[in-house]
C-alpha cells in the first residue's frame, strides 16, 4: 500500500474514532438530563438508530418473571411496521441471550439459524443485535433492523452498537439505581407517615384507677404494625382492655388493624359482656377483611374496686396471671378461634379473682417467638421467670425488666414480628 494509502486509512480510522467518541458523548449528556428509565431508554435506541442508519430499533430488558423473561420496553421505527409482531426479534434477541455475543445478520433469509417465513423475510432484511451488559450481569438485548439505505449492515455497524451497548449497560444501571434510591425514599417518607398515623391511633395516656398499675411496651417489627391494644373507661370502677394481633406484618396489617380499631370503638359502646363484644367485632370483621387474613383477640374488663376481671379470647395468647399470694402461676385457655375464621362464634366468658401484689401479663405472639440469633425462642417460661424475679416492682420496672431481657436475648438476631405486651399490677 501506497503512503498516501496509508494515510487515508490511518485518516478513516481517526474520523471514525472520533465520530464514535462523538456518539458516546452526545448519547450520555442526553441520558444524563433524562432520569426516568424509559425515557433513558428511549434515548439509547434514537441515537443507536441514528448512529447505524437502522429503520427500526428495540431494546427488551431482562425481567424475573418466569413466563416472560425479556420484557420488550422501547421500540423505534421510521416506519408503522415493526419486525412481524417481533416473533423474528425475539427468535433473534434469544440466540444472543444464549451465547451473550453480538449478532450481525446481512441476509436474513438466507441465514439458515433462523427459519422464518417468506412474509417476515420480506419485511426483515438485516438485523443487528447485541447483548446489554453491566460489568458481568446481562441486562437485555438491543436489535436494530433494516438499513435505511437499503442495503446490509457490516461489522463496522455491528462494532459501533457493540460500543454503544456496552455504554447503555452503565447508563441503564445508573437510571435503574436512581429510580429505586428514589421509590425507597418515597417508600420510607410513606412509612414513616404511616407509623406516626399508627401512633395516634394507640392510646396516648394510660388509664388511672386507684389500686391499678399499667405499663405497656410496643415494639413494630418495621415501621408499620398489625399490633393493637386499646383502654376503655367503662364507668367509675370499670376498666376495658383489648389487645390484638393481625396476622401477616407491614402496610397490609397495619391498614386492618386501623380498621379493626374503627370497628372495637362502635361496637364497645353498644354492648357490656364482653363474649358479646367479641361476637359482634367477629361478625362485622368477616365482612371487611379479606378472607386469607385473621385477627387474634383479647378483650377483658377489669372490676377495679372488687378486682374482678372478665375475658373474651379470639384465638389470642392467654394471659399471664401471677397470683402473689400463692406465689404461682395461672394460664387462662378459655379461648374461641381468631376473627375472620367463622362469621358466627359464640365467645365464651372466663373470669378472675385477683388480689393486692397479683399480676396480669397480656401480650402478643411476638414476645414468646423472639428468636435469638442460634434460633431459641424467648418463651413462656422466660417470661414467667422474669415476673417472678421482680414481682416486687411496680408495672412499669417489670415492663422494663421483660423489655431488657428481651433485646439481650436477641443480640444480633433478627426481629420477625411486633411485640405488644401489658403489664397489669394490683395494689391496695
Amino acid at each position: 500500500m501506497s503512503e498516501a494509502g496509508r494515510e487515508k486509512n490511518d485518516l478513516d480510522r481517526l474520523k471514525a474514532a472520533v465520530n464514535e467518541l462523538t456518539i458516546l458523548n452526545d448519547l450520555a449528556l442526553a441520558v444524563s438530563n433524562s432520569p426516568e428509565i424509559d425515557r433513558v431508554l428511549d434515548i439509547i435506541v434514537e441515537k443507536a438508530r441514528h448512529a447505524v442508519n437502522a429503520d427500526q430499533g428495540s431494546i427488551m430488558l431482562i425481567t424475573s418473571i418466569p413466563e416472560s423473561p425479556l420484557q420488550t420496553l422501547i421500540r423505534q421505527a421510521d416506519q408503522t411496521q415493526i419486525m412481524s409482531d417481533y416473533k423474528v426479534g425475539i427468535s433473534i434477541s434469544g440466540w444472543v441471550l444464549k451465547y451473550r455475543q453480538p449478532l450481525l445478520i446481512e441476509n436474513l433469509a438466507s441465514d439458515d439459524r433462523f427459519r422464518v417465513s417468506a412474509e417476515e423475510a420480506e419485511k426483515i432484511r438485516t438485523v443487528l443485535c447485541v447483548p446489554i451488559m453491566f460489568k458481568s450481569e446481562l441486562l437485555g438485548v438491543m436489535i436494530m433492523a433494516n438499513k435505511r439505505s437499503g442495503g446490509s449492515f457490516g461489522k463496522d455497524d455491528l462494532r459501533l452498537l457493540t460500543i454503544m451497548s456496552a455504554q447503555s449497560g452503565q447508563l441503564i444501571r445508573n437510571s435503574q439505581m436512581q429510580v429505586e434510591i428514589i421509590g425507597k425514599k418515597r417508600l420510607e417518607h410513606e412509612l414513616q407517615l404511616a407509623r406516626e398515623i399508627q401512633k395516634k391511633l394507640l392510646p396516648e395516656n394510660l388509664p388511672l384507677h386507684p389500686g391499678l398499675e399499667i405499663a405497656p411496651f410496643f415494639r413494630p417489627h418495621i415501621s408499620v404494625s398489625g399490633d393493637y391494644y386499646d383502654f376503655f373507661a367503662l364507668g367509675e370502677n370499670r376498666l376495658g382492655i383489648i389487645a390484638a394481633d393481625v396476622s401477616g406484618h407491614g402496610p397490609s396489617a397495619a391498614l386492618v388493624m386501623s380498621l379493626l380499631k374503627g370497628v372495637v370503638h362502635s361496637v364497645i359502646a353498644e354492648y357490656d359482656h364482653p363474649a358479646h363484644i367479641v361476637s359482634r367485632i367477629n361478625r362485622i370483621c368477616s365482612g371487611i377483611i379479606p378472607p386469607d387474613m385473621f385477627v387474634t383477640l383479647l378483650y377483658c374488663v377489669i372490676e377495679t374496686d372488687r378486682k374482678k376481671i372478665t375475658l373474651a379470647n379470639a384465638g389470642h395468647n392467654p394471659p399471664v396471671f401471677f397470683d402473689h399470694r400463692k406465689n404461682e402461676f395461672h394460664l387462662e385457655e378459655a379461648t374461641g378461634c381468631a376473627l375472620n375464621i367463622l362469621p358466627e362464634v359464640d365467645y365464651q366468658e372466663a373470669y378472675l379473682d385477683a388480689g393486692d401484689g397479683d399480676i396480669i401479663l397480656i401480650y402478643t405472639d411476638g414476645l414468646p417467638e423472639a428468636i435469638n440469633s442460634e434460633g431459641e425462642p424467648f418463651g413462656l417460661e422466660r417470661m414467667t421467670g422474669l415476673i417472678r424475679s421482680n414481682k416486687d416492682k411496680n408495672a412499669s420496672g417489670i415492663t422494663g425488666e421483660i423489655s431488657r431481657a428481651l433485646t439481650e436475648h436477641e443480640g444480633d438476631g433478627q426481629t420477625r414480628d411486633d411485640v405488644l405486651m401489658i403489664v397489669i399490677k394490683f395494689r391496695s
